[in-house]
């Protein structure tokens, strides 16, 4: 019988172990504990969360989602897959789920390259759609890609609220990643506390270690934004450990969407336009542009294009350069194309933009560093509903070069 007993505490004990990670830069547990504290921004509200949780302990389906830029998609580590939005769904599903944790679902949607005026279109089709309904718990990181100005609050919120009225038990979470050249926490943390969201900022943290010597900017970078497997740990305790914080709380009361937003809300309810929807508010004449571009930029985990339809105007075409028309009624439209490769054998050109004839945009399909990457663009922002004509044509001295309009979104 000591013997059972000795053997069953044994196993109790690696069990234990093994779920325990070591903290990734090997140093002073307590220091590590407590700068992982010092990047929660704020616990928001944990009504959400504790919902979120009962689900997971309970064996409820659970639809876990994380959408943002390439450090949310994996970049940094040999394998993407040890980013820290995929080591904290593993490590939650370890610690919080009923039995094997087959209920949890995680569809990572980040997208290099990619902020949230891209993140805004994209959200149908890459969360909702692939995650098989509106997430429950959805992790938004796009704090080094976007630059900070009031558009990119606008979309912030866009993706906060679309996500919080959809489902009104989803938890939202703000992960504001570092970069070397800083990040735009400050900007979006009063957008996340207009809803309440729990945040967390890894930049004054990160900095202030790799200044105090704590560990080496390159024990956390790969590169300029990029952070190492260590890196990426780091930010997947953070997350844990304000989960494992609000899990302990008191429950809050409800926590509800505002009436009204912390910007105005024309971007809000953004409806992607495809070209294999049919669509009665929207009039197409494809003009030249009657392609499908298979070079669009990919995602790492389907190795595949996120933009499968898509616009491309087709090389060579007759000199009459017929233009790409679209009529539609909306308050905001954002358009996004593809910049070519370097050094692909297509050449692509500028293209010129047009709403209700006035020339609104001039955009470089062709411009060099391009890796197949996205490039968004605002073309109506307006604040009532209005019908408008828009007109892409290729610019003069790129009629017969390439160019492919990948993904366009709207309000109303």
């Amino acid at each position: 019988m000591k013997i059972k007993k000795a053997f069953l505490g044994a196993v109790v004990i690696l069990m234990s172990l093994s779920s325990v990670q070591a903290n990734p830069f090997k140093i002073n547990e307590a220091e590590y504990q407590s700068m992982i504290e010092k990047t929660i921004v704020s616990t928001g509200t944990n009504a959400r969360m504790k919902k979120v949780l009962a689900k997971a302990r309970q064996g409820e389906k659970l639809r876990i989602a994380a959408i943002g830029g390439s450090v949310t998609e994996g970049a940094g580590p040999a394998d993407f897959k040890d980013g820290y939005a995929y080591q904290f769904f593993r490590t939650f599903k370890a610690k919080y789920a009923a039995g094997d944790g087959s209920n949890l679902s995680f569809n990572n949607a980040g997208l290099s390259g990619t902020g949230s005026l891209v993140g805004i279109v994209r959200y149908e089709q890459d969360v909702v759609k692939v995650c098989g309904g509106n997430p429950d718990l959805l992790i938004i990181e796009f704090a080094v890609n976007d630059n900070g100005d009031v558009l990119c609050q606008r979309t912030f919120e866009a993706i906060i609220r679309k996500a919080m009225l959809a489902n009104p038990d989803c938890a939202v979470i703000a992960m504001y990643a570092v970069a070397s050249y800083g990040n735009t926490a400050g900007q979006k943390k009063p957008v996340a506390d207009h809803y309440v969201l729990p945040q967390i900022n890894m930049m004054p943290v990160v900095n202030g270690a790799i200044e105090k010597k704590t560990f080496t900017k390159e024990q956390y970078f790969t590169d300029y934004a990029h952070p190492t497997f260590e890196g990426h740990q780091f930010m997947s305790d953070c997350l844990m450990a304000l989960v494992d914080k609000m899990d302990k709380a008191a429950k809050d009361s409800e926590q509800h969407v505002p009436a009204s937003c912390f910007k105005e809300p024309s971007l809000y309810g953004l409806k992607r336009i495809l070209p294999s929807d049919t669509d009665a508010n929207v009039k197409i004449e494809r003009g030249d542009f009657t392609e499908t571009d298979r070079k669009t930029q990919s995602l790492k985990k389907t190795n595949s294009g996120d933009f499968p339809e898509n616009w491309k105007k087709k090389l060579n075409a007759k000199a009459e350069n017929k233009p790409y028309k679209m009529e539609l009624t909306c308050k905001s439209l954002i358009m996004i194309y593809k910049v070519q490769a370097s050094g692909d054998a297509e050449k692509f050109g500028k293209a010129e933009v047009y709403v209700d004839g006035r020339k609104v945009a001039t955009w470089d399909g062709g411009k060099n560093g391009g890796w197949n990457n996205c490039e968004p663009s605002i073309v109506i922002d307006e604040r009532t509903a209005a019908k408008h004509t828009i007109m892409v044509k290729m610019a003069p001295g790129s009629e017969k070069l390439g160019f492919t309009i990948v993904a366009m979104g709207y309000s109303i």
